[in-house]
Order: structure tokens, then C-alpha cells, then sequence
């Protein structure tokens, strides 16, 4: 089973997901649990939880990552600090992102320098997928 994780992301990165000019996330690391979805928080100044990702496997340079995208060239040439590419299939946005300061007072959240485990918490995880309208498929 894929399990999901969660990674800080900075806004201007987020925008391009969004906008689907970039179609990959690119890390340094690769969980030990493969991830089937990435929760991206985003930091300052908007420090919110605010998308979910589907993504694929991850791509591991040398191998190459298909289709033209945000960082996708540099990804090929060995240009990036980063060794994995996850290819993003599907973004959700929560209805309301979640701010920093409820997701410390209500889930005890804390965003993440690499990556967590998003079963780290599960008030959280709950909160987020059985509020019916809490999730807006982008793409």
C-alpha cells in the first residue's frame, strides 16, 4: 500500500502545480514508504496546508522524466540537487487551507523539514477526508 506524505513546499512552487506548469515534484530523498499521495504544505508567508497531490512512482536521475515542465530540463541534465522526480497525476485543494497556527492548536502539527508521515497524524488525516468538502479536484 502507498502510504502518504507530507512535504513543505514554497509558494511560488506551489502556484506553478497549480497552474500545472510544473508537473513533478523534485526531492532529494525517497521515503522508505513509497508515496501514492503528497500533502503540501506551504510555507511562509502563507504557512497552510492547502493541496493533496496523486502522484506516481518516483523517478530516480539518471532516468529521465517525461514532457515539457518547471525543472524538468534541469532534472534530465543532472542540473538538480535532487535525485527523484514524483510526476504529480491529480491536485486537490482543500476548500479552506489550514493554517499553521489551527493545525498546531487542533492535530499538534508541525511542518516538516524533509518529509512526515501523514499517519503521523491522524486527527488530521480525518479531519481532511471525512469533511466531504474539504477537498476540490484542480486536475
Amino acid at each position: 500500500m502507498n502510504s502518504e506524505v507530507i512535504f513543505s513546499l514554497k509558494p511560488k512552487f506551489a502556484e506553478l502545480i497549480e497552474s500545472r506548469e510544473k508537473n513533478h515534484e523534485f526531492r532529494k530523498y525517497l521515503p522508505k514508504e513509497a508515496p501514492g499521495k503528497i500533502w503540501f504544505y506551504v510555507t511562509e508567508p502563507v504557512s497552510a496546508l492547502v493541496y493533496i497531490a496523486e502522484v506516481g512512482s518516483a523517478v530516480e536521475y539518471p532516468k529521465r522524466v517525461e514532457g515539457a515542465g518547471v525543472g524538468n530540463a534541469e532534472f534530465n541534465a543532472g542540473l538538480k540537487a535532487s535525485r527523484y522526480a514524483f510526476p504529480i497525476l491529480h491536485l486537490y485543494k482543500l476548500g479552506r487551507p489550514l493554517p499553521l497556527k489551527e493545525l498546531r492548536e487542533r492535530f499538534g502539527f508541525t511542518p516538516p523539514q524533509a518529509f512526515a508521515y501523514e499517519d503521523k497524524y491522524p486527527t488530521l488525516r480525518d479531519f481532511v477526508y471525512e469533511g466531504g468538502d474539504r477537498l476540490t479536484k484542480v486536475f
